[in-house]
């Protein structure tokens, strides 16, 4: 960390263009931040219910659930509780919120292993694709997210900002998907989804960190030349964070060239569930000169319309539509609309 002299100007003028908290103003902040990062049962409470509802949401492809999930999810207070500890050079706060955090994190993935567990079958949803694809884009909404929180945290005027923030931030969707994915045999959606979370997790709190200092929120103490050693802990725990953002970018910026390359991301088909895929490859397995290319949903069409696209070397044998019909709705369940194609193999 560095003291008011040590620190870049630039940083001294943007600081001056916002209000700074008094002492009773910082004292009172700091009260509200460890309420939020106190945990307890009604925390644990909350993040049951509120992983409970992302992860049905996900499931049901319902973005109002979703969005529900996340007014209601409390992981926000030990995120900001954490950034609100590197300003200030709180160890002890700082090793409450992170504590607090995990055990939410953990709560909520336990949930979401569960509620995936009760529901195999899964097929990746729009919500589900959504977050499964992080960009640099995310990292933005983070850090943003993080700031904006912070500073209305702060300004206890602006305190009707904070459920806009809660859905900016987007913290429970991303874990529940990691769980649902692991469970119903989707370990890239699991794995994209993870990387999302992680952003969010270190943008929210360092760039609270930075919102905290901004306003004056600093408890850090120097001797003139170097940082005080009971606060180098704040300073490499920062600077920690920083390479961690620095290594998330590369998967980000990855998906933003390849995004650029295809296009926007807006898939026209989704795939089925894992069992239902394998029960169809058994079947044709049994069937001579007859391979499976491709069974997927429709995207602009209803979630019952299945395509199964074969190739063939001649022509299909008779009832086999009939024949897979019959299975894809043994297996999934419902009456879906199933179509077959089959493409005609050219012998040299």
């Amino acid at each position: 960390m560095q003291s008011p002299q040590q620190r870049p100007r630039w940083f001294e003028r943007l600081g001056y263009a916002l209000p700074k908290l008094d002492r009773d103003a910082r004292k009172d902040l700091l009260e509200r931040v460890e309420v939020g990062s106190y945990g307890g049962i009604d925390y644990l409470v909350m993040m049951v219910l509120s992983s409970g509802l992302a992860s049905l949401g996900l499931l049901e492809d319902s973005t109002t659930v979703v969005i529900g999930a996340m007014l209601v999810a409390p992981l926000m207070g030990p995120l900001l509780g954490a950034g609100l500890a590197l300003a200030q050079g709180n160890l002890l706060l700082y090793r409450k919120s992170i504590g607090v955090a995990l055990l939410g994190l953990s709560v909520g993935f336990a949930v979401s292993m569960l509620i995936g567990f009760l529901n195999p079958g899964f097929e990746p949803s729009l919500e589900v694709e959504a977050r499964g694809n992080p960009d640099i884009l995310d990292l933005g909404v983070a850090i943003l997210s993080g700031f904006v929180a912070a500073y209305a945290l702060g300004r206890p005027g602006l305190a009707n900002t904070l459920a806009g923030v809660a859905i900016a931030a987007a913290l429970v969707p991303p874990l529940c998907v990691v769980g649902i994915g692991l469970t119903n045999g989707q370990p890239m959606v699991a794995a994209n989804s993870a990387i999302l979370l992680l952003t969010n997790l270190v943008a929210i709190i360092l760039s609270a960190a930075f919102a905290f200092m901004l306003l004056g929120v600093s408890g850090i103490k120097m001797d003139g030349k170097t940082g005080s050693g009971a606060h180098n802990w704040a300073q490499q725990t920062m600077l920690i964070l920083m390479m961690v953002a620095v290594i998330l970018l590369l998967p980000l910026l990855t998906n933003v060239v390849e995004q650029k390359r295809r296009g926007q991301n807006k898939p026209l088909t989704y795939p089925v569930a894992a069992h239902v895929q394998e029960e169809v490859e058994a079947y044709l397995d049994t069937i001579p000169d007859v391979s499976l290319i491709t069974i997927a949903r429709v995207s602009v069409e209803p979630s019952s319309a299945v395509n199964i696209l074969l190739a063939a070397e001649g022509k299909l044998p008779v009832g086999l539509k009939d024949e897979l019909t019959s299975l894809v709705r043994k297996v999934r369940g419902g009456n879906p609309t199933v179509r077959v194609i089959a493409l005609q193999e050219v012998r040299e």
